[in-house]
């Protein structure tokens, strides 16, 4: 069943493009004959050939695995207890990350709840990335520092910054603090 939707996704999006079977072989380097069997779904292509689509393509490869039904591409509801905690930078000094979207299409914004421990050392690394942030604090007191400058967050002050200058959040009190960051327009790690 998913093969046959990988199948008609790739066909749909390369038609919508304007492309020839022809075309698509020489943006990915497969033949013709390779991309016209994976298209009518009888060769079940690796996730490497799916890559190469992808990029010939111009679209992310997590598009070929959407549902068809338009409406579940358009929102994600993520309850509070199904939440997914997620690997970013930080991991190493405690921080917990939780992912507040679950949407599977390509999108430019990356919510989360970020939660920060008591610490005794101050970290050493800053973030840097393009796009926009935007950083709330939920519960707890945090010490943003943003270039050269310290910040003083309590619950409910919020930060809207250019994250392109070197950044960090970290908490300054005696309990567990929670922040709300929103990234814009990059894929930080």
């Amino acid at each position: 069943m998913i093969e046959k939707q990988i199948a008609n996704k790739i066909k749909l999006i390369r038609k919508s493009k304007g492309m020839t079977l022809a075309q698509l072989g020489e943006e990915t380097k497969l033949s013709k004959g390779l991309l016209s069997r994976i298209e009518n779904n009888r060769v079940s292509p690796p996730i490497a050939t799916l890559s190469k689509i992808a990029q010939g393509l111009d679209v992310p490869i997590g598009t070929f695995f959407e549902d068809a039904d338009g409406d579940q591409n358009k929102f994600a509801v993520t309850y509070k207890n199904d939440r997914c905690q997620v690997v970013r930078a930080g991991r190493k000094m405690g921080f917990i990350y939780y992912s507040l979207s679950q949407l599977k299409s390509n999108h430019i914004i990356n919510p989360f709840i970020v939660k920060y421990p008591v610490i005794k050392k101050e970290p050493d690394f800053f973030y840097d990335h393009p796009g926009e942030e935007f950083f709330m604090v939920l519960k707890g007191d945090v010490q943003f520092i943003y270039g050269k400058k310290k910040i003083h967050l309590r619950k409910g002050d919020a930060i809207h910054f250019d994250p392109t200058v070197p950044h960090r959040g970290q908490n300054i009190g005696d309990k567990e603090s929670e922040c709300l960051v929103i990234v814009v327009g990059a894929h930080v790690k």
